[in-house]
């Protein structure tokens, strides 16, 4: 079929016009939200649209926002920078370290996302405070009262030990349930993640977070960054149940003691590794841990030094002791909670099932962890609870 060109160019006027009436009714399904990405010093903003659209990322120092109202710095966004499904990753370089930023997101017809703030960080950072949770899967109106808790202590960053929903690969778990459950604190406050049974190695998951780069599927599956004094290493426990599983295990081990070695030598004054399934459990359905990963994981932890091992799968709170490394199993992030043996696994300190999460404050030469609770449950009643330290360990860094 011939088309003249009058025709040619009405179709052409047509399109214009479709794409614009496309980007007047665009929407967030996903409000902007924050991760790290694998370059120091920047900053990832990310959301997910109902189509393609144009947008605008607006940011500032936020002394100056807080001063004038406006942003003084833009980023133009095109519509063809989403994936298939409509998820923007959007870099933020050239700012300066230890800073406060505000920003928000206008797509192309005028929706506006809520403003948000988040802090850099410096390489010489020894005065902060991030938070670690776990196993969120299933319910998220729960979740959301996890995250308000931890929206409260204002972290500079947040560190989810796995399970984030029932099932990875279903994408309206991760918009109506996840990022709905987060959004109080997402967008202030970059996430950390690491792979658990759940997500199933999907691709979703992969798609929904900016982390820094390791390696495995995506460069994603572990990784490790710097955040001030602190290492931060994210690994998989999942990785034999995955295709060619042994040898992946091989490149994450091999990693693994590369990367803490490398840690150590720069002069870290902690390290703080996160995964799902713990080495160690007094859990009545995860009794007594991962002892597989236990034989090889442990050693290379002591070796190494590493202050703090969290992971979750047990949906309850547990913190213990082995070889001068202390483990925390933080589960309790929405998923239903669990029971735990009568006789707890040697090396056990303290144990309890509620909503909670893990606050890490940073002060110079020492870290303090503490359990915070949020509420207990019964059957299907929330009984809040005061949010004051639940449990709480001191851990003086090297001199």
């Amino acid at each position: 079929m011939r088309f003249s060109l009058r025709s040619k160019t009405a179709l052409i006027a047509l399109g214009i016009l479709l794409l614009g009436i496309i980007s007047l009714g665009a929407d967030f399904i996903r409000q902007p939200y924050l991760g790290f990405g694998d370059k120091p010093g920047g900053m990832v903003v990310s959301w997910k649209t109902d189509v393609p659209v144009k947008a605008v990322v607006y940011y500032d120092l936020a002394d100056n926002f807080s001063s004038t109202g406006e942003f003084g710095l833009s980023l133009e966004v095109p519509a063809e920078a989403a994936d298939e499904d409509n998820i923007y990753h959007v870099e933020l370089g050239g700012l300066e370290p230890n800073t406060a930023y505000s920003y928000e997101v206008i797509l192309d017809g005028g929706v506006e996302s809520p403003v948000g703030t988040f802090w850099t960080s410096s390489a010489d950072l020894d005065h902060f405070v991030f938070t670690v949770y776990g196993d969120t899967r299933t319910y998220p109106e729960r979740h959301r009262m996890v995250v308000e808790a931890m929206a409260a202590e204002g972290p500079r960053f947040v560190v989810h030990t796995g399970d984030l929903v029932e099932n990875g690969g279903v994408e309206d778990q991760w918009d109506s349930h996840f990022f709905w459950a987060t959004a109080p604190l997402i967008k202030d406050a970059p996430y950390l993640t690491v792979p658990g049974n759940h997500e199933n190695n999907a691709p979703e998951y992969y798609q929904a977070f900016a982390l820094p780069r390791g390696g495995g599927d995506y460069g994603e599956e572990w990784w490790s960054m710097d955040y001030g004094v602190v290492h931060l290493v994210g690994l998989d426990t999942n990785a034999l149940t995955l295709p060619n599983g042994f040898g992946r295990m091989i490149k994450q081990i091999n990693w693994l003691k590369r990367d803490l070695a490398a840690a150590r030598k720069r002069g870290a004054k902690f390290i703080f590794v996160f995964f799902h399934h713990p080495l160690f459990s007094s859990s009545a359905g995860y009794y007594p841990g991962n002892e597989g990963l236990r034989a090889v994981w442990h050693p290379i932890f002591v070796r190494y030094g590493v202050t703090a091992v969290f992971s979750g799968h047990c949906h309850s709170y547990e913190r213990l002791t082995e070889d001068g490394v202390t483990y925390i199993v933080t589960g309790g992030g929405g998923a239903p909670l669990g029971g735990f043996r009568s006789e707890p696994v040697p090396g056990s300190v303290r144990r309890l099932a509620v909503l909670h999460y893990i606050r890490v404050t940073i002060e110079g030469n020492r870290a303090r962890l503490e359990m915070i609770p949020v509420a207990r449950v019964a059957g299907e009643e929330i009984l809040p609870m005061e949010h004051r330290p639940w449990d709480s360990l001191e851990i003086e860094g090297p001199s």
